[in-house]
C-alpha cells in the first residue's frame, strides 16, 4: 500500500483474530477505527472507536473508510441450545446485513467478512469454494453464517463493491483461550498429560492466526472477489496433534474412554485459490511452537 495512508473500519477487533489482524494491518500501514459497543482494551492509542451494536444497527460511523473488515459475530455457549437460533440469526445475520447496507450507503469500496469453513456440507476431499454448503452440526450457529453470507452477497449484488468471504477453518495460536488445541497445549507446557478422548479421530484444518492475519492482508491488496478458504491445507486428528505436542514437550498422553461415537470432524481445505495470491501458511509444527512459548513464558 502506496500514497496515503487509508482508513479500515473494523469490527470484532478485541476477538482472537481481531487483536492479530488488527496488528498486522497497523504493520502495514492501516489506520484503524474499530466498530463495537466499547473501545476495545488492546487497541492502538492511535486507532478510532465509534459504537456500534450488531443487534441494532444505527449509524454506523463508516465515514471515510476505504474498506469494512467485518469479524464479529454472535458464537452461543452451546451449540445445542435452539434458543440461540434466534440470536444468530439477529446478530449474525440480519446485523451483517443492516451494516452492508450502512457501508454501501457510506460509499465504502471494499467488503471483508468472516465466515466458517465448517459449514462446507460433509465430504471427504478438501472442499473448495464451489462446494455445496450445509453444516451437519452447531446448526444454528453456522447456519447464520451460511445465511450471512447469502444476504451480504445479495445486498452487494449490482453495486460498486468488493465483497470478499473468509472461510476460515479452526485458528490457533499464542493468546489462544478457549477449544481443545489451547487446553492440550497448556496441558503439554504444564509436563502433561495431554489427555485424548477415544481414539482422537476428529480431525480439522488447523491454521495459525498469523496466517489468518496474512491472508487478510493479501486479499486487502488484491481485486479478486468472493469466498477463498483460509486454512493450511492439512487435516489434523486429536491423536496427530496430542503427538506433536509430546513430542516438543516431552509430556505423556492419556487416552480416555470415549462414550459416544467419535465424530470424525471436518477435511482439509482446498485453498489453491488463496495460495495463488503467494499465501503460505507455516507448517503446524512451527505454528504449536509459538502456542507452548507463549505458555512457558
Amino acid at each position: 500500500m502506496s500514497g496515503a495512508v487509508l482508513l479500515l473500519a473494523l469490527t470484532g477487533g478485541s476477538g482472537f483474530v481481531g487483536r492479530h489482524f488488527a496488528a498486522a494491518a497497523r504493520r502495514s500501514g492501516w489506520r484503524i477505527r474499530h466498530l463495537a459497543r466499547r473501545r476495545p482494551p488492546e487497541a492502538d492509542p492511535a486507532d478510532e472507536w465509534a459504537f456500534l451494536d450488531l443487534s441494532a444497527v444505527e449509524g454506523a460511523a463508516l465515514g471515510g473508510c476505504a474498506a469494512l473488515v467485518h469479524l464479529a459475530a454472535h458464537i452461543p455457549s452451546d451449540h445445542g441450545d435452539p434458543v440461540e437460533a434466534e440470536r444468530c440469526w439477529r446478530i449474525n445475520v440480519l446485523g451483517t446485513l443492516k451494516l452492508v447496507d450502512a457501508a454501501l450507503r457510506a460509499g465504502v469500496g471494499r467488503i471483508m467478512q468472516a465466515s466458517s469453513a465448517n459449514a462446507y456440507a460433509p465430504a471427504t476431499q478438501p472442499p473448495d469454494e464451489h462446494a455445496p454448503l450445509f453444516p451437519r452440526s452447531r446448526g444454528y450457529y453456522l447456519g447464520s453464517k451460511v445465511g450471512q453470507e447469502i444476504y451480504a452477497a445479495e445486498r452487494c449484488r449490482g453495486e460498486d463493491v468488493l465483497l470478499q468471504t473468509l472461510r476460515l477453518a479452526s485458528v490457533y495460536g499464542p493468546g489462544q483461550r478457549s477449544g481443545a488445541l489451547g487446553a492440550m497445549a497448556q496441558a503439554a507446557a504444564n509436563g502433561g498429560p495431554i489427555r485424548v478422548h477415544g481414539t482422537g479421530a476428529f480431525g480439522s484444518d488447523l491454521v495459525h492466526v498469523e496466517d489468518v492475519a496474512m491472508a487478510m492482508l493479501l486479499l486487502l491488496a488484491s481485486d479478486r472477489a468472493g469466498p477463498f478458504n483460509v486454512g493450511s491445507g492439512v487435516r489434523t486428528t486429536v491423536a496427530e496433534l496430542a503427538q506433536l505436542l509430546a513430542r516438543q514437550t516431552g509430556a505423556p498422553i492419556v487416552h480416555e474412554a470415549e462414550e459416544m461415537e467419535e465424530d470424525w470432524g471436518f477435511p482439509a481445505l482446498n485453498i489453491d485459490r488463496l495460495t495463488a495470491l503467494a499465501y503460505q501458511p507455516m507448517a503446524l509444527v512451527d505454528g504449536l511452537a509459538t502456542v507452548l512459548q507463549e505458555r512457558a513464558n
